[in-house]
């Protein structure tokens, strides 16, 4: 039971990869497409296989079938057969180069990939027992004279759509909850860097109950509303932008599915008066930042600093900036990929051209690789763009570029103004040695998750639910309340006859 339809060698790059539908890897019965690497746009990294209508259904109905017995199973039992089936995956998967293909059709860099990779056994492991707690019935009412009990049983079958950033970090957040749950799961891979999720999302599926996870793939959005508005599925759980998210909720609409919706952020941090700047701060602002050539939805993706400290902050930053070497991720020296998609990239500079027509100075410290620069790679000059209006594109919206403004205040209560001024609700932080003018900034803060002195990726942890408010969604997922997102309340109430 292969993961890819031909073994090829080092990076996957004769074999061919495939769909996982009703326990076998197959071709896509639609045409496929090419999928091509983003630090040279002329490079075909792959064909990727497209699912037709009838895959789809096959994919659902396989899925319908499983589900039954393994929402049977005890939540511990279910949590043991995972981690098993985890570590069985990450092991089949091995010698077959899937963090170099990950790296040719995303283009981050080689170490970001390999952790991308690495992390599925350890969720599940780590998952396992906050499932079973999560999951434990709740005993409103045990008097002799009747019994009150709440249970959590699963959803059912749940459509998993990931994102193009972190697409296998993502599965594993999305499918491994829904599993522990008693779900089962369909997922769609995104369609500019499918090969690796595919790859990935096979191996556990091999390792699983036939059916109970299935992986699709297709060119464009057609799939994905398909997957949404099956009538098979009873959930899903989807990741990406606002515009993705508002075609979800509309393809859901008409049966009324429940949904989870992470669609991204505009992330602030507030550099509070007491922070002296240097090269810490520098650098963990940058760090969480530029983390994916800026590509990550808990991104920091505003800085607000005191006005008498903009000046030195932003030259901090384009010290560290001048460390950086854009290009293939692949390539030896290389720190920063190109973004993914050519459209980010044209977006990220003509906000960096706005911003400088109105009155902003930009500090591009960083290098770009020549050979990918001539190549037409989507690479971006990373930009810190030093005090622009409140309204310019590089501080209202989310580029999901390498591109930071840091903007000046007077007092602290002019920058939560500012922070909140936006319509996304992801996460944001404070950075200050004040504790107690830290926690009271950070609750005044409209976002999801607020971190104090840290922000991001780095500073997650599974055990807290994440989700956030407005434009970046609704629903929450990891913790408990993740968990049980994936599941819906039934009472058992007793009484003598």
């Amino acid at each position: 039971m292969g993961v890819i339809l031909d073994a090829g060698p080092a990076d996957c790059g004769s074999g061919r990869i495939g769909l996982f539908v009703d326990g076998g890897s197959r071709p896509g019965a639609e045409a496929s497409y090419p999928v091509v690497n983003p630090a040279r746009p002329a490079e075909v990294v792959l064909e990727a296989p497209a699912a037709s209508p009838d895959q789809l259904d096959e994919a659902v109905a396989a899925a319908t079938r499983a589900q039954v017995a393994w929402g049977l199973l005890e939540p511990a039992e279910r949590a043991a057969k995972l981690c098993e089936a985890t570590v069985a995956a990450e092991r089949m998967v091995e010698g077959l180069g899937l963090a170099r293909l990950l790296t040719r059709e995303n283009g981050k860099v080689l170490w970001e990939s390999e952790l991308d990779l690495g992390v599925m056994a350890g969720m599940a492991a780590a998952m396992g027992p906050l499932a079973t707690q999560a999951l434990e019935p709740e005993v409103i009412d045990p008097s002799p004279q009747r019994s009150l009990t709440v249970e959590r049983i699963p959803q059912g079958v749940l459509a998993a759509i990931l994102p193009f950033n972190w697409p296998v970090s993502v599965l594993g957040a999305k499918v491994l909850p829904a599993l522990l749950a008693g779900n089962a799961v369909v997922v769609k891979t995104p369609p500019t860097c499918p090969g690796a999720a595919l790859v990935m999302g096979a191996a556990l599926a091999a390792c699983l109950p036939r059916g109970l996870l299935g992986m699709l793939n297709g060119p464009g959005p057609e799939l994905g509303r398909a997957l949404v508005s099956h009538p098979g599925i009873d959930m899903v759980s989807f990741t990406g932008g606002i515009l993705g998210g508002r075609a979800v909720m509309a393809a859901a609409a008409a049966s009324a599915k429940p949904l989870v919706l992470e669609l991204g952020g505009n992330d602030p941090a507030i550099v509070a008066p007491d922070m002296e700047v240097d090269e810490l701060l520098a650098g963990r602002l940058f760090d969480a930042a530029f983390v994916t050539s800026g590509q990550v939805c808990m991104a920091i993706k505003r800085i607000y600093a005191p006005e008498e400290k903009v000046e030195a902050l932003c030259e901090a930053l384009a010290s560290r900036l001048s460390d950086e070497l854009v290009g293939d991720g692949l390539a030896e020296g290389v720190t920063m990929g190109p973004v993914h998609r050519r459209e980010a990239a044209e977006r990220a500079e003509e906000s960096v051209r706005e911003a400088i027509g109105r009155g902003a100075r930009v500090q591009r410290t960083a290098r770009l690789r020549r050979e990918d620069v001539e190549a037409g790679g989507y690479l971006v000059s990373p930009a810190i763009v030093v005090d622009p209006p409140e309204d310019a594109s590089v501080v209202a919206d989310e580029l999901f570029a390498p591109v930071l403004p840091v903007v000046g205040y007077v007092d602290t209560d002019g920058a939560l103004d500012q922070a909140n001024s936006t319509d996304y609700g992801l996460s944001g932080s404070v950075w200050s040695h004040d504790l107690d003018l830290a926690v009271g900034l950070a609750r005044r803060l409209r976002v999801g998750t607020v971190f104090l002195n840290s922000h991001g990726m780095a500073a997650m942890d599974h055990r807290a639910p994440f989700g956030g408010l407005g434009a970046s969604g609704f629903g929450v997922e990891l913790g408990e309340e993740g968990m049980r997102a994936f599941t819906r309340p039934r009472v058992l109430r007793e009484a003598p006859f």
